[in-house]
């Protein structure tokens, strides 16, 4: 009966240390497990801030993006009117520049005539000194 108590207290002792440990390893987990939910609230609250300021950049973005928006559509609006501008200035040019133009050729090569006559005129090509007959 001594051997059964020994052997009783033994394993009282035995279940006694081991319930010690696992106390001491759910200590320890939970701590554990306390240090990660710190660490949690710590990340969701930086979280929170990237996130109010990934809006407050979306949302200045927007204030610039819609006045460039507005200014390439003015841009636009204004390059057609000088395409439009320039356009018809050349329709109302361009014929006169042409005429002007064909003019200028005319009376280059009527003067090229004149003169050519002119020349021929003063300076006949048939003449005894320059390959004519000989009467010597």
């Amino acid at each position: 009966m001594q051997i059964c108590i020994v052997i009783l207290t033994v394993g009282i002792l035995v279940m006694m240390l081991v319930s010690l440990r696992m106390l001491s390893l759910f200590g320890k987990a939970a701590r554990e497990i306390l240090l990660v939910s710190r660490a949690l609230r710590r990340s969701a609250a930086r979280m929170d801030l990237v996130t109010h300021e990934a809006r407050s950049l979306v949302a200045s973005l927007d204030r610039c993006v819609q006045p460039a928006f507005r200014v390439a559509n003015r841009l636009e609006t204004v390059g057609q009117r000088i395409a439009e501008l320039s356009t018809s200035f050349l329709d109302e040019v361009a014929a006169p520049v042409f005429t002007v133009a064909a003019l200028a050729r005319g009376v280059r090569a009527g003067t090229r005539q004149i003169l050519q006559s002119l020349i021929q005129r003063l300076h006949p090509r048939h003449s005894p000194n320059h390959g004519g007959f000989d009467h010597e």
